[in-house]
């Protein structure tokens, strides 16, 4: 059986929030996915922290009330 034909066998509103229901999920795994791929450039971009930097980093920035 055709998608149209199981499709057109769903009552409307059912069939509607089925459609919604997967766009939004489509829509949060892309974002996710361009989210990934941004941090993975800045990560090739941006010089390496040891762990040492980055706990004087967090100790600054609380001493100053963040």
């Amino acid at each position: 059986m055709s998608l149209p034909r199981i499709l057109a066998r769903i009552p409307v509103g059912t069939r509607s929030r089925a459609v919604n229901d997967a766009l939004r999920a489509w829509v949060v795994r892309r974002r996710r996915s361009d989210a990934v791929h941004e941090l993975d450039a800045l990560r090739a971009r941006l010089p390496v922290a040891s762990a040492a930097e980055v706990a004087q980093w967090i100790r600054e920035d609380r001493e100053q009330g963040h």
